[in-house]
């Protein structure tokens, strides 16, 4: 009997360790339990093109536990871009906000410590007062002793309004990443990340750019707080080659993510 409350105790623990999130940019394929809320705040500062760019998105994001394996969240996102430009040969800042709202969809259907592999399938819609979007994963994770992987397959149509001559139609734009990241646990509380991320924008069908992420991060776990970091560089770029190998058009030169979290 003491046996058996012994293994409930130590399976509820690792329950709850288990809606803990390691990474910044790779998703896990658990999901909070049936009645469970957690606030997750986001903070993404993107910065280094051939011309200059600061970029800082915020979001502030509620997920409910719903039980049956599903969970959904709704986010208030807020992005602000600094960058240069020009007209003739006056140049000048311009900076432009951007205020959004998302709503996220999360099933789980197998899990990463019963199961060979942990997967899950993710939606998400985006509205704004620039453009539209949908973004759809494939989640796979498995846990090993102190360590942990995970892989994301991500599709994203972003819609933009556009203004023609005599008309007024949509700007479309498809991105397709594959997100890979490892972790290794130094204790409960800590634990060591390494993300990588490969990026890919689609225009008529085809690769117009390409660009390849990675860098270490750190997770930091308490009873019901969590809060993640990552540096992530640019490492190489595959399509839109303009400075020393990185498309600094199209991306960044390095992103850094903080992310930290409240469950209740």
């Amino acid at each position: 009997m003491k046996k058996i409350l012994l293994f409930v105790f130590l399976l509820n623990g690792f329950i709850m360790l288990a809606q803990d999130r390691l990474f910044t940019y790779t998703y896990q394929s658990t999901v909070l339990n049936k009645g469970n809320k957690e606030i997750e705040v986001w903070n993404t500062y993107r910065t280094g093109r051939d011309d200059f760019y600061n970029r800082l998105d915020h979001r502030t994001e509620f997920e409910i536990g719903l039980g049956s394996k599903l969970q959904t969240a709704f986010y208030l996102n807020l992005t602000s871009k600094t960058s240069s430009n020009d007209v003739g040969s006056v140049k000048f800042y311009e900076t432009e906000n951007e205020i959004s709202f998302s709503n996220e969809w999360k099933l789980k259907l197998l899990d990463p410590v019963a199961n060979p592999i942990g997967m899950a399938l993710y939606g998400e819609y985006s509205i704004g007062s620039k453009e539209y979007a949908l973004e759809a994963k494939i989640i796979l994770d498995k846990k090993i002793n102190k360590f942990v992987v995970a892989a994301n397959a991500i599709y994203e149509l972003e819609l933009k309004p556009v203004l023609e001559a005599d008309d007024s139609g949509w700007e479309k734009e498809n991105k397709a990443d594959f997100n890979f990241a490892c972790a290794y646990s130094f204790s409960q509380k800590f634990s060591l990340t390494l993300e990588n991320s490969f990026k890919n924008v689609i225009e008529e069908g085809e690769i117009k750019h390409s660009a390849l992420y990675s860098g270490l991060g750190l997770s930091h776990m308490m009873d019901n707080f969590w809060l993640n970091f990552t540096i992530m560089p640019q490492i190489k770029s595959f399509k839109g080659e303009y400075n020393h190998s990185l498309n600094l058009v199209e991306f960044e030169k390095v992103q850094f993510r903080l992310i930290f979290s409240y469950v209740f």
